[in-house]
């Protein structure tokens, strides 16, 4: 019995450890920006200072390496600025919380004199280490549709500031430049560093667009560089296309805000209906007490 304890204990030790791990926020490495701009700069930079990666990141790679099968939603994890060795290790940590959990509250219960069979620990221990490894899937794609959603709205802003920068003189690719660089919003700071990157690379700043489109999956960036493609590549005024597309987005926005709204409002119904029934049944309870109690 105590070695079930005392097992149940470093498992759970593990597993919180790890969980706080990914949930502290890692201070910002000169390295990490470098190789968003420039994979080679940050390369060199490691080599000079000497520093390596951290035991922690050292570990998450590890456990990535043992898991190439594991299915990882790429595209999110780009949009939030995250890694899959890290993603994985979170889960792997949840999952390992989750399977701890339990067994150490039966620990602590027999601990305590209280018999529990060792049944229903195990049983909760499974379903917990399952719903725990499955919580950074949802939790990532919730935050990465705010964040779609957020980044969608930025991008109606830059298309205007686009077409104020090309009705100005600018050409295509100073346009897209100086309209990122406008703006001081993380979304803004993305298309700003995959303009740079371009720029540093020698190649046209649309394909970086494009490329920022496919890792984030969102298309209405992939149709912005496409008009881009075309004015750069054929000279053709896009100011009244960025405007219509500008206004077209505004549009599904508001749209989707309406129906978000909507759905708010025909759920609300259910609380709302709650309360009327239970103050109903207060005010109703002394009379039918007193009609059908005792004596």
């Amino acid at each position: 019995m105590n070695l079930w304890v005392i097992a149940a204990g470093i498992l759970a030790g593990l597993g919180i450890f790890i969980a706080v791990r990914e949930l502290v926020p890692a201070q910002n490495r000169l390295e990490a920006a470098l190789a968003r701009l420039d994979p080679g700069a940050a390369l060199e930079t490691g080599v000079a200072t000497g520093s390596g990666p951290a035991p922690a990141s050292k570990l998450a790679q590890r456990i990535a390496a043992e898991l190439p099968w594991l299915p990882v939603p790429a595209a999110d994890l780009a949009l939030l600025g995250k890694d899959r060795e890290s993603w994985i290790a979170s889960k792997v940590g949840c999952g390992l919380l989750g399977l701890a959990f339990p067994p150490l509250l039966a620990g602590l219960a027999s601990l305590a004199g209280t018999g529990v069979s060792w049944s229903v620990p195990a049983v909760m221990s499974l379903l917990c280490g399952t719903g725990l490894f499955f919580a950074p899937d949802l939790v990532t794609r919730v935050n990465a549709a705010e964040r779609r959603t957020d980044f969608r709205r930025a991008l109606t802003s830059y298309l205007d500031l686009v077409a104020l920068e090309r009705g100005a003189g600018a050409g295509p690719t100073e346009a897209l430049e100086a309209a990122a660089e406008i703006g001081d919003g993380w979304a803004f700071r993305r298309i700003a560093a995959a303009l740079d990157a371009a720029r540093r690379a020698g190649a046209a700043p649309w394909t970086a667009l494009a490329r920022l489109a496919r890792e984030t999956g969102i298309s209405e960036l992939a149709d912005v560089a496409d008009i881009a493609e075309v004015a750069g590549q054929e000279g053709a005024k896009i100011m009244d296309t960025l405007a219509a597309r500008a206004a077209s987005m505004r549009a599904e926005a508001l749209a989707a805000d309406r129906a978000t709204a909507g759905s708010r409002s025909t759920t609300m119904v259910v609380p709302i209906a709650l309360l009327g029934a239970g103050f109903l049944l207060l005010l109703i309870f002394p009379i039918v007490y007193r009609t059908f109690g005792p004596g």
